[in-house]
């Protein structure tokens, strides 16, 4: 699948980025900022891979200007209580104090809220890392309670009704400089590279409403075919 809006694409998650995506999540400017810190071996990441490569998860590496510069997702999806868990990591040092991972995640929530009609997404941040928080509750972010017994780390929850009021004020603010204030669309998204294995993975067993709109991106995937 690929989510294309402001000039980024969210590219799903497949087995040939996996490997650079193990290397960046591993080095030190990253793996500082998660709560899993230990090495992560080869063996570990495609094990990893095989257990959320599921309609349950949604990893995308984000594209811009023709590089691959981070991985944003919404996982552990729960379809009876329309929630999941969001996270994103920005590896490419250029772009990471840009507009870039905002925009990332205006599309992701989009696609959550707008167009999977979820109605939570919880995030989980470390304590320590100021930035993240800032980042989380300026997206719309709350405290809430926890959902494990971690230690050193904050749960914060973003209802579908703090981010579209949140969102309307960014869209008349600065989205209309990458595109457009429109939210994102079907249209905007392009399955076409889902016509294998991941039509099983992905595309049966979802919620009535959700299983339509998945059925009309695969038909007109395959009409482009």
């Amino acid at each position: 699948m690929l989510i294309r809006k402001y000039g980024i694409t969210l590219k799903r998650l497949k087995e040939e980025d996996i490997e650079l995506v193990r290397e960046m999540r591993n080095s030190t400017v990253i793996s500082r900022t998660m709560a899993y810190r230990e090495h992560i071996t080869p063996e570990m990441q495609k094990k990893w891979f095989e257990s959320i490569n599921n309609k349950y998860n949604g990893y995308f590496i984000i594209v811009y200007e023709g590089k691959k510069i981070g991985l944003i997702n919404g996982k552990n999806i729960d379809f009876e209580k329309r929630c999941c868990e969001g996270g994103i990591f920005i590896w490419d040092e250029h772009y990471k104090n840009t507009i870039v991972p905002g925009l990332a995640s205006i599309i992701m929530n989009d696609w959550t809220f707008l167009i999977i009609n979820f109605n939570v997404i919880y995030a989980k941040v470390l304590q320590e890392n100021g930035n993240a928080l800032t980042y989380d509750k300026l997206m719309g972010y709350e405290p809430c309670q926890p959902l494990t017994d971690e230690k050193g780390v904050q749960w914060l929850k973003l209802t579908k009704e703090n981010y579209l009021r949140k969102v309307k004020l960014l869209r008349k603010s600065f989205l209309q400089n990458f595109g457009g204030v429109e939210p994102l669309t079907p249209l905007d998204v392009d399955a076409s590279d889902d016509l294998g294995k991941e039509i099983n993975l992905f595309y049966t067993g979802l919620p009535t409403d959700i299983q339509e709109k998945a059925d009309e991106l695969l038909e007109r995937a395959r009409s482009k075919s």
